[in-house]
C-alpha cells in the first residue's frame, strides 16, 4: 500500500477529487495519525518535497513522532541541493528510510 500525503483541502478547493485507487491511501499531514502508518503499514509514503502548508521536513518529523521507520520518498523537480535535503531529513528523522524521487521535466507535453 502506498500512502500519499498532500493538501487534500486544496485539491478539493481546486475541484480535483481525491483519487480512489486500489493500493493507495491519501491523507493530509494534519490528519496523519498512528493508524495511517500501522494499519496496514505502508510499503512507501510519498509527498511533494514542498507543499502548500508543509515540506518534507515536516512530514519526516511527524513520521518520526509516530514511530514510522519505513520508506518515505519526497517528489521534486531536479534540484541542485538534493544531498543537503537528505541530510536535513536524517537530522530530524534518523530512523526513517528517506530519499528523493527527482522528476525530469517533460517538454512538449
Amino acid at each position: 500500500m502506498i500512502l500519499v500525503i498532500g493538501n487534500l483541502r486544496s485539491w478539493e478547493r481546486e475541484g480535483r477529487a481525491v483519487p480512489v485507487l486500489e493500493g493507495f491511501r491519501f491523507v493530509s499531514l494534519d490528519n496523519l495519525d498512528q493508524e495511517h502508518v500501522t494499519d496496514p503499514v505502508p510499503d512507501v509514503i510519498l509527498s511533494a518535497l514542498m507543499g502548500e502548508n508543509f515540506d518534507a521536513v515536516d512530514v519526516a518529523r511527524r513520521l518520526a513522532e509516530l514511530g514510522f521507520t519505513g520508506r518515505y520518498r519526497a517528489l521534486s523537480n531536479i534540484i541542485p541541493n538534493a544531498d543537503s535535503i537528505r541530510g536535513e531529513i536524517r537530522e530530524v528523522a534518523p530512523d526513517l528510510e528517506f530519499d528523493l524521487f527527482l522528476l525530469r521535466p517533460t517538454y512538449g507535453a
